[in-house]
Protein backbone atom coordinates (compact mmCIF):
# COMPACT_ATOMS: atom_id res chain seq x y z
CA UNK A 1 0.00 0.00 0.00
CA UNK A 2 1.57 3.60 -0.88
CA UNK A 3 1.59 6.56 1.29
CA UNK A 4 -1.56 8.22 -1.12
CA UNK A 5 -4.18 5.16 -0.29
CA UNK A 6 -3.43 5.28 2.81
CA UNK A 7 -3.75 9.32 3.42
CA UNK A 8 -7.16 8.81 1.56
CA UNK A 9 -8.27 6.17 3.90
CA UNK A 10 -7.41 8.52 6.63
CA UNK A 11 -9.16 11.17 5.06
CA UNK A 12 -12.64 9.30 4.96
CA UNK A 13 -11.87 7.92 8.38
CA UNK A 14 -11.54 11.38 9.59
CA UNK A 15 -14.91 12.57 7.26
CA UNK A 16 -16.76 9.57 8.97
CA UNK A 17 -15.64 10.91 12.65
CA UNK A 18 -16.64 14.43 11.70
CA UNK A 19 -20.28 13.01 10.67
CA UNK A 20 -20.80 10.71 13.82
CA UNK A 21 -19.65 13.70 16.12
CA UNK A 22 -22.10 16.25 14.39
CA UNK A 23 -24.69 13.89 14.65
CA UNK A 24 -24.33 13.10 17.91
CA UNK A 25 -23.97 16.90 18.86
CA UNK A 26 -27.36 17.34 17.16
CA UNK A 27 -29.22 14.53 19.33
CA UNK A 28 -28.05 15.60 22.24
CA UNK A 29 -29.13 19.35 21.62
CA UNK A 30 -32.42 18.07 20.42
CA UNK A 31 -32.12 16.38 23.82
CA UNK A 32 -31.09 19.54 25.84
CA UNK A 33 -33.97 21.52 24.16
CA UNK A 34 -36.39 19.27 25.21
CA UNK A 35 -35.43 19.68 28.94
CA UNK A 36 -35.24 22.85 28.93
CA UNK A 37 -38.76 22.92 27.21
CA UNK A 38 -39.84 20.79 30.23
CA UNK A 39 -38.50 22.53 32.76
CA UNK A 40 -39.57 26.04 31.79
CA UNK A 41 -43.08 24.43 31.85
CA UNK A 42 -42.91 23.10 35.56
CA UNK A 43 -41.21 26.62 36.72
CA UNK A 44 -44.42 27.72 35.31
CA UNK A 45 -46.69 25.01 36.74
CA UNK A 46 -44.73 26.00 39.79
CA UNK A 47 -45.80 29.20 39.93
CA UNK A 48 -49.18 28.90 38.59
CA UNK A 49 -49.73 26.86 41.96
CA UNK A 50 -48.10 29.84 44.16
CA UNK A 51 -50.90 31.92 42.90
CA UNK A 52 -53.41 30.05 43.47
CA UNK A 53 -52.26 29.57 46.99
CA UNK A 54 -51.74 33.14 47.78
CA UNK A 55 -55.10 34.24 45.93
CA UNK A 56 -56.94 31.54 48.03
CA UNK A 57 -55.52 33.47 50.89
CA UNK A 58 -56.73 37.20 49.70
CA UNK A 59 -60.25 35.22 48.70
CA UNK A 60 -61.82 37.79 50.06
CA UNK A 61 -60.26 41.12 48.81
CA UNK A 62 -59.93 39.67 45.07
CA UNK A 63 -64.00 38.43 45.20
CA UNK A 64 -64.56 42.35 46.46
CA UNK A 65 -62.54 43.66 43.53
CA UNK A 66 -64.80 42.31 41.46
CA UNK A 67 -68.08 42.14 42.45
CA UNK A 68 -67.95 45.80 45.07
CA UNK A 69 -64.42 47.42 44.10
CA UNK A 70 -65.55 50.79 45.91
CA UNK A 71 -65.50 48.78 48.88
CA UNK A 72 -62.20 47.69 49.20
CA UNK A 73 -60.24 48.57 52.12
CA UNK A 74 -56.78 50.59 51.56
CA UNK A 75 -55.02 46.67 52.92
CA UNK A 76 -57.77 45.12 50.31
CA UNK A 77 -56.11 47.23 47.39
CA UNK A 78 -52.86 47.16 48.30
CA UNK A 79 -53.42 42.76 48.94
CA UNK A 80 -54.99 43.17 45.28
CA UNK A 81 -52.90 45.15 43.70
CA UNK A 82 -49.51 42.64 45.06
CA UNK A 83 -51.66 39.62 43.88
CA UNK A 84 -52.05 41.23 40.32
CA UNK A 85 -48.73 42.81 39.78
CA UNK A 86 -47.04 39.01 40.68
CA UNK A 87 -49.43 37.22 38.44
CA UNK A 88 -48.62 39.71 35.30
CA UNK A 89 -45.04 39.45 36.10
CA UNK A 90 -45.64 35.64 35.83
CA UNK A 91 -47.72 35.83 32.88
CA UNK A 92 -44.69 38.52 31.20
CA UNK A 93 -41.90 35.51 31.44
CA UNK A 94 -44.35 33.07 30.47
CA UNK A 95 -45.17 35.42 26.91
CA UNK A 96 -41.20 36.09 27.16
CA UNK A 97 -40.33 31.88 27.23
CA UNK A 98 -42.89 31.91 23.89
CA UNK A 99 -41.08 34.05 22.01
CA UNK A 100 -37.77 32.33 22.66
CA UNK A 101 -39.40 29.07 21.61
CA UNK A 102 -39.06 27.85 25.39
CA UNK A 103 -43.20 27.44 25.98
CA UNK A 104 -45.46 25.66 22.83
CA UNK A 105 -48.69 27.38 21.28
CA UNK A 106 -50.48 25.31 23.69
CA UNK A 107 -49.60 26.34 26.52
CA UNK A 108 -48.91 29.75 25.47
CA UNK A 109 -52.91 30.02 24.53
CA UNK A 110 -53.84 28.89 28.05
CA UNK A 111 -51.21 31.36 30.07
CA UNK A 112 -53.31 33.91 27.55
CA UNK A 113 -56.39 32.74 29.15
CA UNK A 114 -55.63 32.98 32.71
CA UNK A 115 -54.72 36.67 31.53
CA UNK A 116 -58.82 37.08 30.43
CA UNK A 117 -59.44 35.89 33.94
CA UNK A 118 -57.27 38.29 35.83
CA UNK A 119 -58.43 41.09 33.72
CA UNK A 120 -62.07 39.74 34.26
CA UNK A 121 -63.24 42.63 35.89
CA UNK A 122 -63.24 46.69 35.59
CA UNK A 123 -60.80 47.01 38.96
CA UNK A 124 -58.36 44.45 37.61
CA UNK A 125 -58.88 46.70 33.74
CA UNK A 126 -58.55 49.76 35.78
CA UNK A 127 -55.66 48.24 37.64
CA UNK A 128 -54.09 47.15 33.97
CA UNK A 129 -54.74 50.65 32.78
CA UNK A 130 -52.22 52.23 35.62
CA UNK A 131 -49.76 49.69 36.58
CA UNK A 132 -49.22 48.15 32.68
CA UNK A 133 -47.40 51.42 31.23
CA UNK A 134 -44.74 51.77 34.14
CA UNK A 135 -44.13 47.91 35.62
CA UNK A 136 -44.10 46.15 32.20
CA UNK A 137 -42.47 45.59 28.92
CA UNK A 138 -44.10 47.59 25.82
CA UNK A 139 -44.37 44.25 24.28
CA UNK A 140 -46.06 42.11 26.20
CA UNK A 141 -48.50 45.33 27.47
CA UNK A 142 -49.28 45.68 23.62
CA UNK A 143 -49.82 42.07 23.52
CA UNK A 144 -52.14 42.06 26.20
CA UNK A 145 -53.65 45.41 25.28
CA UNK A 146 -54.72 43.18 21.61
CA UNK A 147 -55.99 40.31 23.81
CA UNK A 148 -58.21 42.56 25.75
CA UNK A 149 -59.32 44.39 22.00
CA UNK A 150 -60.24 40.76 20.97
CA UNK A 151 -62.68 39.79 23.87
CA UNK A 152 -62.79 40.17 27.60
CA UNK A 153 -64.05 37.68 30.55
CA UNK A 154 -67.02 38.97 32.83
CA UNK A 155 -65.58 37.60 36.22
CA UNK A 156 -68.58 38.69 37.98
CA UNK A 157 -71.34 36.73 35.46
CA UNK A 158 -68.34 33.82 35.91
CA UNK A 159 -68.44 33.64 39.75
CA UNK A 160 -72.78 34.53 39.74
CA UNK A 161 -72.80 30.74 37.85
CA UNK A 162 -70.46 28.90 40.12
CA UNK A 163 -72.57 30.26 42.99
CA UNK A 164 -74.17 27.72 45.55
CA UNK A 165 -77.89 27.66 44.11
CA UNK A 166 -77.73 28.96 41.14
CA UNK A 167 -78.47 26.58 37.91
CA UNK A 168 -75.84 26.44 35.56
CA UNK A 169 -76.91 27.74 31.58
CA UNK A 170 -78.23 25.19 29.21
CA UNK A 171 -77.04 27.23 26.77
Amino acid sequence: MNWEAIGAVGEVAGAIGVIATLTYLAAQIHQNTKAIRGATLDSITEHQQFELRWSSEIGTSFRKSIEAPGELTDQETWEVTEWMTSAFVARQNEFKQFKQGLLDEDNWAACEKIIYMCLGSAWAQNWWKEFSVIAFPDDFVSHVNRLLAEKTLDYAGVLKKLDVGNEPDDA
